[in-house]
């Protein structure tokens, strides 16, 4: 489709800030810290841990060009402590809290200095346990903890290792996706969580995908430099220790290395993390289940994507709380053999996960977690046991919460990140679409889930001022589209490939929805706004008479076209068509 053969024209504008601050060369961590980090993880001295890791790494970073790298299963176990209950919503003492700031400090910090690649993101956050378990076969077993020759590999003898993990109670990095957005509608407290994780994912898959385009125009640009030396490097190099201008020629006689990144059919995209993630899952339906997972809202979705960790939802009761608080109020006292609560913390949470990632009533004569049963006491249960309860949820909801705003897909972080994925998928098809999807496939799918959001949601995710995540090339791309499946039939079509003055009056501006409802035609008025807000911005929209009877005409039969005049769709229809004439009599040039 010749729609898409300008999106990705130039780079993000990000990308200015990889040039900028280059990632600074990589050194290994020295044996004496990375066995003492370990001894605080097996300790269970979190805080500890990554602080000593955050400064290791922050430690002479304004002059020197390298910096310190941890091991992937410190990266690994860091990101799982930012989501797991145990030191989240199920922490036990503000010294466990401090755990997840603790790490994100780490892992941010690891990703500005390091950068994804070289700090080897795709072994720390691999989601490899369920690899093979979507087509039936046995669970493969993740190589992290398979080759302990290795030490980047080398199992960590920590509660938050192996079967604990998010990397392994997560069946793949979309499941962790969807059941992240079923909280953001359903469980604000995990969502608090959760969107933490999935922010720092989403930088980090950014990140990676910018490190790769910067390295891959490199090559290419060195290939474009090289072209004129013989094919024969062997020649090359001849010529080279016989004479003329050694320095030069022995420069170019390693050119040949860069030159294959750009030959092997971008292989250097397909070894990125989202595509470690994307094809991760060969089935059929793969692609609409990634869908589904950036869209889920709690409803259709929340049984394919369902907690992560075992028990998830569970809360600690008051007064178990504050006997633990009593406890640790203590005086520890080695000579009387009083080691506090140190001895006495609850492994329930790592012992459910790593017995099951599915929540599954104990088998008969089990003498494993006696302490407490999984039906709780009549009278136990408190207010917020019931806030967390998706069932109780559902009937406390009222209307006006049900249908307020941006709920229905957990507010505006939510939607920021569902956006940013959208984005990283459209540089992802743009790059591999016979590896992926192509990129006019890619939008079908955007318009399929989008095109029936509710009205205020639809709003936010069109308009350019509220998430700006998308390339202005993309956005308008996305808002023609939309346009093509919601304006009335008989709007004429255009030969014109870009998105022009002349062809936005011509084509869309004067017509209205396919339908008499109010909704479908403010969301076709909210797109116009949108498109003369992408041209005006581009400085490709100015005021003539033929401009201001478009907006005029169409605005006139948008709303002799709708029906229901006493719903909320219709202020929405009338702001609009109000918001497109101010710009035409007061904003344009």
């Amino acid at each position: 489709m010749y729609l898409f053969s300008w999106l990705f024209t130039t780079p993000p504008l990000a990308m200015a800030t990889v040039d900028e601050v280059p990632y600074r060369s990589p050194v290994p961590l020295q044996w004496e810290l990375a066995r003492q980090t370990e001894i605080f993880l097996e300790d269970s001295l979190w805080p500890q841990a990554y602080s000593l890791l955050f400064n290791v790494l922050a430690s002479g970073t304004i002059s020197s060009t390298k910096a310190v790298v941890p091991l992937p299963q410190h990266l690994a176990v860091a990101a799982t402590i930012l989501v797991h209950p145990r030191t989240t919503t199920r922490a036990e003492s503000e010294y466990e809290k401090e755990a997840p700031k603790a790490a994100l400090r780490f892992l941010r910090l690891t990703n500005s200095l390091v950068g994804p690649t070289d700090a080897k993101f795709n072994l720390a956050f691999g989601f490899s346990q369920f690899a093979s378990s979507r087509q039936g076969r046995r669970r493969a077993e993740s190589p992290m903890f398979v080759e302990h020759d290795n030490l980047d590999t080398r199992p960590l003898n920590t509660k938050f290792n192996q079967a604990a993990s998010v990397w392994h109670c997560a069946e793949d990095f979309w499941h962790a996706v969807g059941w992240a957005f079923n909280c953001s509608v359903l469980h604000p407290a995990r969502w608090e969580r959760w969107q933490i994780w999935l922010q720092f994912m989403c930088n980090v898959l950014e990140d990676d995908w910018k490190e790769r385009e910067k390295k891959y125009q490199e090559a290419k640009q060195n290939q474009t430099d090289t072209s004129v030396l013989p094919e024969n490097s062997e020649r090359s190099e001849k010529e080279a220790s016989q004479g003329a201008e050694p320095k030069e020629e022995n420069h170019t006689g390693k050119k040949p290395k860069a030159k294959t990144v750009v030959q092997d059919d971008l292989g250097i995209f397909r070894e990125s993390l989202i595509f470690r993630y994307i094809a991760s899952n060969t089935t059929a339906g793969r692609n609409r289940r990634i869908m589904r997972a950036i869209f889920a809202n709690g409803k259709a979705n929340l049984g394919e994507f369902k907690e992560v960790f075992n028990d998830e939802l569970r809360i600690p009761v008051p007064d178990q709380d504050l006997h633990n608080t009593k406890k640790r109020a203590g005086d520890i006292n080695l000579d009387k053999d009083d080691y506090g609560d140190y001895q006495n913390n609850s492994d329930e949470d790592f012992e459910a996960d790593q017995s099951s990632t599915s929540v599954s009533p104990p088998a008969k004569g089990s003498n494993t977690k006696t302490r407490r049963s999984k039906r709780t006491r009549r009278g136990t249960r408190n207010a917020m046991d019931e806030a967390t309860d998706p069932i109780k949820m559902a009937k406390n909801k009222t209307p006006s919460q049900e249908n307020s705003n941006l709920a229905p897909l957990g507010g505006y972080t939510s939607l920021a990140l569902r956006q940013q994925l959208l984005s990283i998928l459209s540089s992802v098809s743009e790059k591999l679409p016979r590896h992926f999807m192509p990129l006019d496939d890619l939008y079908d799918l955007f318009v399929e889930n989008i095109r029936d959001l509710s009205l205020p949601i639809f709003q936010q995710f069109i308009s350019p001022s509220n998430l700006p995540h998308l390339l202005p090339e993309a956005h308008s791309t996305l808002c023609e589209l939309l346009l093509f499946v919601l304006r009335e039939s008989s709007a004429p079509s255009s030969d014109d490939n870009y998105l022009t003055q002349a062809k936005l009056e011509k084509c869309f501006l004067p017509y209205a929805a396919a339908t008499p409802s109010v909704g479908n035609n403010a969301k076709v008025s909210i797109l116009l706004e949108a498109l003369m807000t992408l041209l005006h911005k581009s400085k490709m929209l100015s005021v003539t008479p033929s401009l201001a009877e478009a907006v005029r005409s169409g605005i006139a039969r948008r709303e002799q076209a709708s029906r229901d005049r006493n719903s909320i769709e219709w202020a929405y229809l009338k702001e609009s068509g109000f918001r497109m004439k101010f710009m035409v009599e007061h904003i344009l040039p």
